[in-house]
This record gives structure tokens, C-alpha cells and sequence, in this order.
């Protein structure tokens, strides 16, 4: 028996989960060794705490909860976040009552899970849920009015044969492909990245900088920044901040006084950086002002009167889906500077 006794001890201490007992009166009683390293406290520490003591104040009342749960009814379940040596984690806490064999209520024994990253997962599906509905909203509006349009000229072409009716019908329909192509990117980027790898920004960037119509803008060479991301969505990405930089940039007339430095001036730079938590892509061009560095991100926000309005929505979307955050700052030549922080576990 006591062999056995030693045996079950042992291998609750190779659980990665947290394995607890408390006594009748909601005391910890045993615990594995897990427990000491997640929150820095000796056994003699530990001794004698209660449940609600581990967790943030927000998720105690839940605990006190599911503690009253499992001496009534033998059993429960709950989450709640505590504050560990390995970060904020969210657990997932199971109870299950102990008697004796007489009946005698002993307490209760149970594991908790760390559900963090599961969690984590869940909320981005429901972010990219959100944005599949606010699409439906958008659809209807942001077809509706090219559709108009374009039916109208194509309805007096054919009437007059103008050239320069068929020419607006044209436009129109292209503006109407390039808002479909946006939908459709964003949709499917849309969706959590599922290949990432290690990948250097200089490579992409590159390759990116080829596929956006620049006319005379200018991309300094990156320097290598590895990461893990999914190569396709990073590429697209960096196309649709590209095409933004270059969209909004300065008129020529902004950048030069005559006609000859006119012809000569270089529109706009672009650069790529690293940051302490990431990386960033700058311009020298008109920036965003403070009160408008939110709303860029939101569908169908554009200033260009040509543009869909979902490029930079897009690009919150494949940067969330990666679980990394993007803001607009200014850069250090006075125009846009997206600073993208990446996860301490995605940089290589």
C-alpha cells in the first residue's frame, strides 16, 4: 500500500496541470509541485489557503461560486485568470467531492487546466465572425452604387454609341472588380494563419514592392527581420500598406517649387525598421492625423477616390489573425509609421 501510495504520488507530480486537495472547510490541504512554481510560494506558504485566494478579483466571486457548487452538488467547473510567474493565465478549474466511507463529507480534489491559448484562439474566431457580419452590412452598400452607375452609362452607351460612356462603364466595373478582389482577401486572410513559418521580412517586402503599381516611389532595402508568420498573408500585407504609402502620398507639387524639379522629384520613400517589439513600415509622405489613425482601420474607410477602402482593414485583419497588434504613429520623416508588435513567442 504504500508503495502504491509513493507510485500515485510520483505521478501526479509529472501532471503539467495543477493537481489540488482541499479539506472540508475549503483549506488546501495537497497539491503538486506545479502550483509552487506557477505562483513562487513554499508549502508552508501554500498550507491552509483558499481557493479564491489565487485569482484576480474580478473572477473571485465565479470561484466562491463553483467552491459552494461542488459541496452541494459533488461537483464543478469553472474559469478564472490568475497572475503566475509564466504571465496572466486563464484557468480552467474542475472540483469533484471526497467522502468517506461512511458518508463523511473530506473535502474535494480537482485539476486546473491552463486554457490560455485555447481561449486566445477562440476570441480570434469570434473577432473574424464580427468581420465576416460587418462585411454582409458593407456588401450591399459598397456594390450598390458602382452597379448603379455602371448600368446607367452602359444603358445611354448603347443608345449613342460614346466612347466616353463605355469608358466610365469601364471604370466603373473595374472599381466593382477591385472591391470584389478586397472582399474576397479579406474573407480568406481573414482566417486564422495556419502556415506559419520562419520568414524574413526583407524577402517579403521585396517581392511585395513588385506587385504595387509605385510609379516613382522609392523602397529603401530592408534590413533582415526574422519572424514566424504565414508567408502569403504577409505578402499581402505589405502590398496593401505599400499601396496606401504610395495612394496618399504628397503631390508633386507638394515636393518640389518648379516644373524641372517636378519631373526629377521622387514622390515618396518608404522604409521598413525593427522595433524593440516588432517592426514598423514608414513614408515620408502626407501622414494620418491622430484623430484618423483608428478609423484607416475600419472597412471602407479611404481618402482615395479610387480606393475600396478595405486595404488597411485588411491588413488589421492578417495581423490580428497572426496575434499581433497594429497602430498608426507618426514616422520620423513626418508621415505614417505602422508599428507592428509581434508576440514574444512569434519573433525567431
Amino acid at each position: 500500500m504504500e508503495d502504491q501510495c509513493r507510485v500515485l504520488a510520483a505521478a501526479v507530480e509529472t501532471l503539467d496541470d495543477v493537481f489540488y486537495v482541499y479539506d472540508a472547510d475549503g483549506k488546501l490541504a495537497y497539491w503538486n509541485t506545479r502550483l509552487n512554481e506557477l505562483f513562487d510560494l513554499t508549502d508552508s506558504e501554500l498550507s491552509g489557503t483558499e481557493p479564491t485566494e489565487f485569482f484576480v478579483a474580478d473572477d473571485r466571486e465565479a470561484v466562491e461560486v463553483a467552491l459552494e457548487e461542488v459541496f452541494e452538488s459533488g461537483q464543478t467547473t469553472v474559469e478564472a485568470r490568475a497572475e503566475t510567474t509564466e504571465g496572466v493565465v486563464t484557468f480552467e478549474l474542475s472540483g469533484r467531492l471526497l467522502t468517506a466511507d461512511d458518508g463523511t463529507v473530506q473535502g474535494f480534489s480537482g485539476v486546473g487546466r491552463d486554457i490560455t491559448d485555447r481561449r486566445e484562439r477562440e476570441w480570434h474566431l469570434q473577432r473574424q465572425n464580427e468581420r465576416l457580419t460587418e462585411f454582409a452590412d458593407l456588401l450591399a452598400h459598397d456594390l450598390r452604387t458602382p452597379l448603379a452607375v455602371t448600368s446607367g452609362h452602359l444603358e445611354l452607351a448603347a443608345e449613342e454609341l460614346s466612347v466616353e460612356r463605355i469608358n466610365a462603364a469601364r471604370d466603373g466595373l473595374g472599381r466593382l472588380e477591385s472591391i470584389i478582389e478586397d472582399l474576397r482577401t479579406a474573407t480568406r486572410d481573414g482566417a486564422l494563419a495556419a502556415d506559419e513559418q520562419a520568414v524574413d521580412i526583407a524577402d517579403v517586402a521585396t517581392t511585395a514592392w513588385t506587385h504595387v503599381e509605385t510609379d516613382s516611389a522609392v523602397l529603401e532595402p530592408p534590413p533582415p527581420i526574422l519572424i514566424e508568420a504565414d508567408p502569403k498573408r504577409l505578402l499581402r500585407l505589405f502590398e496593401n500598406v505599400f499601396a496606401n504609402a504610395v495612394t496618399h502620398g504628397p503631390e508633386r507639387n507638394e515636393r518640389a517649387a518648379d516644373e524641372k524639379d517636378r519631373s526629377d522629384a521622387t514622390e515618396i520613400t518608404v522604409r521598413i525598421v525593427p522595433t524593440p517589439d516588432g517592426f514598423a513600415i514608414e513614408d515620408d509622405g502626407r501622414g494620418i492625423a491622430p484623430d484618423e489613425r483608428e478609423r484607416v482601420f475600419e472597412p471602407g474607410a479611404s481618402r482615395a477616390a479610387d480606393g475600396t477602402g478595405f486595404g488597411l482593414y485588411i491588413v488589421r485583419t492578417i495581423a490580428e489573425a497572426h496575434g499581433w497588434t497594429v497602430r498608426v504613429t507618426t514616422g520620423e520623416h513626418g508621415g505614417a509609421r505602422f508599428e507592428f508588435d509581434i508576440d514574444a513567442d512569434t519573433a525567431c
